[in-house]
């Protein structure tokens, strides 16, 4: 019996782009009965809602739409995750991704060979350098700083399976299953960090991610790179501490919690836009009480000691290679330049 297939697709004013994206989902090398698609429209203002009846009119394949308040991707993702068949799978698919034929299939291969996986990506390269990777998994490191896999390096150095920390949820399949037992991903999230927060959670109740090579999607990001929005500063900050606070055991969090703290108030101190990081630190704080429920939520679901859960945490405290303000790394296939950060919207 072929495994049904959910495909969310959250977006915001992103009509012109819908076609590709849902267009390849519908395309997939898997019967056409066993794939569905929910639109989760964040508030779009561009005529999202009739571009998707006109393709739910002529498509082989059955394609929903949900509006709802702009809250970002984390709590669209959610939304599906809760319609999701409870015998198949669900995929997170972004929409400004192209997913290639054979996607599904060869994640949901991965998925059924390993009943420990939790979640499955793959290659996800960029559209204009489909040559270049954009991620091949997530990386986090000691101080849970989270960054794409492999970006930047040659398409074709990504040829086997492996496991990693967490995958980017913008080409994701995954089991519904652990996904909500573990509480979905964080609806505080508006944007950043809310795969490895969701990864961690998943690792401690012994669940797994992997990264596949012949699944393979193409991510329609602009060619040129410019400074990340405050907004984005101020949730990258104030949900890379909430993850740690969840997550990390008690002998973990002893060095992590002021090692985190002291990076961040330096970050604060140092680098703009300073005033986004302080809000981002003293969210956290407010916030204190809600954290500390769900760590204990997290915890309950605890089967493995950190160093076999958190094992595909790396070694090192930073990136090896630094953002310096931008939106996205400068690598080959991205060029610096004055482009607008686009997920604030």
């Amino acid at each position: 019996m072929t495994a049904p297939v959910l495909f969310v697709v959250p977006a915001f004013n992103r009509a012109a782009e819908l076609p590709r994206t849902i267009g390849a989902i519908a395309a997939q090398d898997w019967p056409a009965e066993a794939i569905s698609i929910l639109l989760v429209d964040n508030g779009s203002t561009d005529g999202t809602e009739a571009v998707v009846a006109s393709l739910a009119a002529r498509l082989p394949v059955r394609l929903g739409y949900r509006r709802k308040a702009p809250e970002g991707p984390a709590a669209a993702r959610n939304l599906g995750l809760a319609a999701a068949p409870a015998d198949g799978f669900v995929a997170f698919v972004d929409s400004d991704v192209e997913l290639d034929r054979g996607w599904t299939r060869a994640t949901v291969a991965a998925m059924e060979a390993d009943p420990r996986l939790a979640m499955v990506g793959g290659r996800v390269l960029f559209a204009h350098r489909p040559d270049v990777l954009n991620a091949y998994g997530g990386a986090l490191s000691r101080l849970g700083l989270a960054w794409d896999l492999e970006e930047g390096a040659p398409a074709i150095t990504a040829q086997a399976p492996r496991d990693v920390a967490w995958a980017n949820a913008s080409a994701l399949l995954c089991r519904p299953w652990p996904l909500i037992e573990a509480g979905g991903f964080d609806a505080a999230f508006f944007y950043a960090y809310e795969e490895p927060d969701l990864a961690l959670r998943l690792a401690l109740a012994g669940h797994r991610c992997r990264v596949v090579p012949d699944a393979t999607a193409l991510h329609h990001v602009g060619a040129s790179v410019g400074p990340s929005h405050p907004d984005i500063v101020f949730h990258a900050v104030k949900n890379r501490l909430r993850m740690g606070l969840k997550s990390f055991g008690a002998r973990r969090l002893a060095w992590w919690l002021p090692a985190a703290m002291l990076h961040a108030l330096a970050d604060a101190a140092l680098h703009p836009p300073r005033g986004a990081r302080w809000r981002g630190l003293a969210w956290n704080l407010r916030h204190l009480p809600a954290t500390l429920g769900l760590r204990r939520t997290a915890q309950a679901l605890r089967r493995l000691p950190d160093e076999e859960a958190f094992r595909h945490v790396v070694p090192r405290w930073f990136p090896p290679t630094r953002l310096a303000g931008l939106r996205r790394r400068a690598v080959d296939g991205l060029a610096r330049g004055a482009a607008t950060d686009d997920r604030t919207a």
